[in-house]
């Protein structure tokens, strides 16, 4: 390439960068929101417009391969980051959904690597939007511009980075030692990533199954903290309990530090199974929203903290004196004049 050629494209990029770096943001936005609605969890969405200097560097390495601006498909740059590696192809079948691909310059590049060689790649794409979003007003702008899209997993990114930094580029330039220590990183990268896999199958099915036992055998769980976090999550009446204490259904997913503190809470109130919890839950609702106003909670709106309140209703109108005392010790140790408290949201032979 002339110079007086790669010096055009430049100033023509540099007219342009501006609204590719619009153009980097809106996807990055967009992607987000696709991946949202696609119920995909996401490590990270990075978005960039190549620097002048990068582009330079670039046309300069391959003079005859850019004759025009519109030959550079990453100047608008996204890498998509996903948890485990499975969800990889599902990111790859949203963007063959919602974007039109240039398939000559897309690849998965994972597929060049021979059985015996090592190392993660990721997928890419070169997009641009398509028709139908085009004819929307706020896209209108970016026709005919092209962005390349790199998804890859937690673990091929960590890969990816360690190798870039430690400037390692070709596997045929390491003595044998170094890439048979690759190879052995790389193995274990991948087992990791299909064992994390492997484990959230089989958290969905422990989930299914926890789920199925609690309604139809209820009285047969025993609660744990493990299933206890499902049921909070799923059962109706915590839930219609939690809104109506906060007056809100918007709460805070609740943690493994409320989950601990409710199971020791449930055996100072013997409650052993999910059937003593739904009882719980469903005799005392009305006074657990109560005690709820007389004792309100410091800490932020939190799925599940209706079911401190159910507890504590319970206890104080089936438990004696010494246990209520001991309770309020042992879970309220910075509450003052506690006794004043019990005797205005105790329930006694009627309801309060």
């Amino acid at each position: 390439m002339p110079k007086q050629d790669l010096n055009t494209i430049m100033l023509e990029y540099l007219n342009e960068k501006e609204d590719y770096e619009a153009f980097a943001t809106k996807l990055k936005a967009l992607l987000s929101e696709l991946l949202t609605e696609a119920g995909i969890q996401f490590h990270s969405i990075v978005a960039r417009a190549k620097e002048a200097d990068s582009l330079y560097a670039k046309l300069s390495r391959k003079p005859y391969q850019y004759r025009s601006l519109r030959d550079v498909q990453d100047l608008a740059g996204i890498r998509i980051v996903t948890y485990f590696h499975d969800d990889v192809r599902a990111v790859a079948q949203i963007l063959e959904d919602e974007f039109t691909i240039d398939r000559e310059q897309s690849i998965d590049k994972s597929t060049l690597l021979d059985a015996n060689e090592f190392g993660y790649l990721s997928v890419h794409y070169v997009v641009e939007l398509s028709e139908k979003r085009l004819a929307l007003g706020e896209y209108r702008r970016f026709a005919e511009k092209e962005a390349e899209i790199q998804v890859r997993s937690i673990l091929q990114h960590a890969w990816a980075e360690i190798e870039h930094d430690l400037g390692y580029k070709n596997p045929n330039a390491v003595p044998p030692e170094i890439k048979r220590s690759f190879s052995r990183v790389a193995g274990l990268l991948e087992i990791a990533d299909s064992e994390f896999v492997n484990i959230r199958k089989q958290l969905r099915t422990f989930e299914q199954e926890t789920v199925e036992q609690i309604l139809d055998s209820p009285e047969k769980v025993t609660i744990t903290r493990d299933n206890l976090n499902y049921y909070i999550a799923n059962d109706q009446t915590v839930e219609k309990l939690d809104n109506a204490i906060f007056q809100s259904e918007w709460l805070l997913e609740t943690d493994l530090s409320a989950i601990v503190e409710l199971t020791r809470m449930f055996h100072y109130a013997d409650i052993r199974t999910f059937k003593d919890l739904s009882d719980t839950l469903s005799t005392y609702f009305t006074q657990a929203v109560q005690c709820a106003t007389l004792l309100p909670s410091s800490l932020l709106p939190r799925q599940g903290m209706g079911v401190v309140y159910a507890v504590l209703a319970k206890l104080l109108a089936e438990g004696d004196d010494p246990q209520i005392e001991f309770f309020f010790r042992r879970f309220y140790p910075d509450l003052k004049h506690y006794e004043d408290i019990i005797q205005q949201i105790r329930v006694k032979d009627e309801p309060l």
